[in-house]
């Protein structure tokens, strides 16, 4: 998460709320994360950040996909400074602390929430970085040998099953991270030794 997506949230925020009902499945988990984050903020950024995004707009944008008002344009920070009655570089100062400290918020809840869908994928690949796990040979014992095989290809990625004992295994000793299946992609493969004690 980063600050321009938090602006972006904030942009929406009065489209989140007005079509609510309408929602696609991503911008209602996006509407569901900002508002969880907005509960965890205090009442003075919230008030500082929907004076500018939602009460004292320049103008609302027409969305394509819904076909009503959904984005907003904000006022400028040199007319919400003189609706508070403070100099502009006082003002702008406040609001991005307060974009800050919910873009914090924000991070927070969505890690959380991205955790939780990992969970419970029935199938996943492991990664590092951007390197997949491809392929690895046990033993005769069941044990990982020394060689495992990396891509950049999420395609060529080996499908793990939830619980799977291995990729617990690659998990804890190699620090892989579980992510979702994604046939989409195209890279390469390289072998990559190592061994798990």
């Amino acid at each position: 998460m980063n600050i321009w997506q938090t602006k972006h949230y904030l942009r929406l925020w009065q489209g989140f709320a007005e079509l609510s009902g309408e929602l696609t499945e991503w911008d209602t988990k996006a509407a569901t994360v900002f508002f969880n984050a907005l509960k965890q903020v205090d009442e003075a950024d919230v008030k500082l950040l929907s004076d500018k995004y939602v009460t004292h707009i320049k103008r609302r944008v027409i969305s394509q996909q819904y076909g009503k008002p959904f984005s907003a344009e904000p006022g400028t920070d040199k007319a919400m400074a003189d609706l508070y009655g403070i100099e502009p570089h006082e003002y702008r100062q406040r609001r991005v602390e307060a974009e800050a400290r919910l873009e914090t918020q924000i991070k927070g809840i969505t890690d959380v929430y991205n955790e939780k869908q990992i969970a419970r994928l029935p199938e996943f690949n492991l990664k590092m970085g951007k390197l997949y796990l491809k392929s690895y040979e046990p033993s005769f014992l069941g044990i990982i040998r020394d060689e495992v095989v990396f891509t950049l290809d999420p395609s060529k990625a080996k499908i793990f099953k939830q619980g799977d004992e291995v990729a617990a295994e690659f998990m804890r000793f190699l620090k892989l991270e579980k992510c979702e299946v994604d046939r989409n992609s195209v890279g390469m493969s390289l072998i990559v030794d190592c061994k798990l004690l």
